[in-house]
């Protein structure tokens, strides 16, 4: 008699212009990549958080500018550094030009791209393109276009994106869920959420989510 599948549920909150979220996103995928995949069923769902909710909605403030306003210059000269060498280790190009903007319609492209067909796997090929497209290409996610030239690389119709991102589809929805975060006791990202039992703020190293995992009943 075959053995049931165990079930390893994964929610991720997280903003898409957070760099410790892309380097937690590469450190959670080291540690599933040690899972026996036939034994375990993974699930991942990501949940939008606004570290900046005051940023501009059409990218008009250059990256570096907003860094220093926010950490100080002094900070920024350390953490800039820090963050390249991190990054390195973890296969991503940090650079720091380019333009920031509002997340909010990012997290509702994302929340779209969930509602689709084979939705969780197309979320999260989603979050690689804009991580990559923001920390590695300088793009700016508050840009309808860039968002939608992410969406088409994943196969969606460029004119159907264009049209949802003009409208107020799921805006409520989006705005909800970073509440609901925020009631949780989420006050930082990335936050992971495992099989509803245990949680881990940060970009834990591969070994902590071993240790959730096994902690949440999935021996890897």
């Amino acid at each position: 008699m075959a053995t049931s599948q165990k079930q390893l549920k994964i929610d991720i909150t997280s903003d898409n212009i957070c760099p410790w979220c892309y380097v937690g996103k590469r450190r959670l995928e080291k540690a599933l990549s040690q899972i026996d995949k036939s034994n375990v069923n993974v699930s991942i769902s990501w949940y939008p958080y606004e570290l900046d909710h005051g940023l501009p909605q059409d990218g008009s403030l250059l990256k570096m500018d907003r860094y220093k306003q926010k950490f100080g210059e002094a900070r920024v000269k350390q953490m800039v550094p820090q963050m390249t060498e991190t990054g390195k280790q973890e296969g991503i190009n940090f650079s720091f030009g380019g333009k920031i903007g509002s997340t909010f319609d990012s997290h509702r492209l994302l929340h779209y791209v969930k509602q689709q067909e084979n939705g969780e796997k197309k979320q999260n090929d989603l979050i690689n393109i804009l991580f990559r497209a923001y920390f590695e290409d300088e793009q700016d996610l508050s840009d309808h276009q860039v968002l939608t030239k992410a969406a088409e690389q994943i196969g969606f119709n460029g004119n159907d994106i264009k049209q949802f991102l003009q409208s107020d589809q799921y805006k409520k929805e989006v705005q909800h869920e970073i509440n609901q975060s925020q009631q949780q006791g989420i006050s930082g990202v990335p936050h992971f959420r495992i099989n509803d039992k245990i949680e881990l703020s940060g970009a834990q190293d591969p070994q902590q989510f071993i240790q959730a995992f096994r902690k949440a009943g999935v021996n890897v």
